[in-house]
């Protein structure tokens, strides 16, 4: 079975780093997985993805919403079993490439979040045509399979949930990064996450400064980081909160903090939120649909920009070393639930789905490629 994945980068991102981290465990289950990518950006994910040997193609246009899309898609989608689309435009740029050259190879999507810009418009009539031509839409969470069933209903039969997944050992056995800046003393709260609207960095920026011996780290980077830069130095906490731009030891940087922060308006599953439990970090975050379930119950939630409950729950914590370590026990417990794994096996399942192929002719298939 040859499977391409289709998406709109790979620069940071839940979605991006999912693929990166599913792709090469489809080889070790005998699926042949290449990747296609709307845009090239030189990012670590794109090397690592190369480095391991998987196949990675671009379509070479520098638009990412160029329609000259369609027509490198055409020919970059030939040859496979089942392509496999996340996110926007993507979604679109592959339902009329498939049209364009006449394809019957099924489509299948996943659905990343709960919510989109373009349910703000008046667009359901565009999305209910686009997602038509998807056989399966796998959703990350449950909350996410309910806003697209609201927003699209004729779709619900072909939604299956799928939740996302880490490689969990990864984080549990990362050695911590020094961080020779940040004054030892100093409880270290971390937050990972692209410097975009829909990231609430700024309510962690505003509790900052009711929160003492306390130091913030910001992984990630974005249109918005000269912003956060300026409320910062606005707010007098420039000297306590540090902007590391996206770093490839993600799981150091867990492992040499204190408390991680899962600041955002939406959010379908919350990858790095859930790296973080599995790094053992007390978690807090925003009490929004799809990441409120995979932290409730393991962490605090708090209402989406209230600083004041955010800072009062940071200080609790640091103020208490055996609740800190309740919880941590507790963010351990949770990750378990999540493993990359098997979310690979349930996006084969929907490749056997789709395809109508039983698992044992499959193992068959399997063997026969090996051959």
């Amino acid at each position: 079975m040859r499977i391409l994945q289709i998406i709109d980068s790979l620069g940071f991102g839940g979605a991006e780093v999912l693929l990166r981290g599913m792709t090469p465990l489809f080889r070790t289950r005998g699926v042949d997985c290449d990747v296609v990518t709307l845009l090239r950006t030189g990012s670590s994910l794109e090397k690592a993805l190369q480095a391991e040997g998987v196949p990675l193609s671009f379509t070479g246009s520098p638009k990412l919403y160029s329609p000259r899309q369609i027509f490198s898609l055409a020919k970059l989608m030939r040859g496979y079993d089942v392509i496999h689309v996340h996110l926007f435009p993507a979604q679109l740029w592959a339902v009329l490439a498939a049209a364009f050259s006449r394809s019957n190879v099924p489509l299948v999507s996943t659905e990343h979040n709960t919510w989109n810009r373009r349910r703000d418009w008046p667009l359901r009539r565009f999305d209910r045509w686009m997602y038509s031509h998807y056989r399966q839409i796998a959703c990350n969470s449950e909350a996410t399979a309910e806003e697209l069933v609201r927003w699209c209903p004729h779709i619900a039969a072909r939604i299956r949930v799928i939740p996302n997944g880490i490689p969990i050992r990864t984080f549990e056995d990362a050695e911590p990064v020094e961080l020779p800046d940040i004054p030892s003393d100093a409880a270290r709260i971390i937050f990972v996450g692209r410097f975009e609207p829909q990231k609430d960095h700024a309510t962690v920026l505003r509790a900052l400064p009711s929160v003492s011996n306390a130091h913030l780290l910001l992984v990630g980077d974005g249109p918005l980081r000269p912003q956060l830069q300026q409320i910062a130095h606005s707010l007098g906490i420039a000297d306590r909160v540090t902007f590391l731009g996206w770093r490839n030891d993600i799981a150091g940087l867990l492992k040499a903090s204190h408390l991680y922060v899962h600041s955002t308006t939406s959010d379908g599953f919350g990858i790095a939120a859930c790296e973080a439990m599995a790094a053992g970090l007390p978690i807090l975050a925003s009490n929004v649909p799809g990441l409120a379930q995979v932290v409730e119950g393991a962490g605090i939630l708090f209402p989406v920009g209230n600083e004041n409950m955010l800072a009062r729950e940071l200080t609790a914590l640091i103020q208490s070393p055996d609740r800190r370590l309740k919880m941590s026990q507790a963010s351990r417990q949770r990750a378990q639930q999540f493993s990359i794994d098997r979310t690979v096996d349930a996006c084969i399942q929907m490749y056997v789905s789709v395809l109508g192929v039983s698992p044992p002719t499959l193992a068959r298939h399997y063997d026969q490629r090996r051959c």
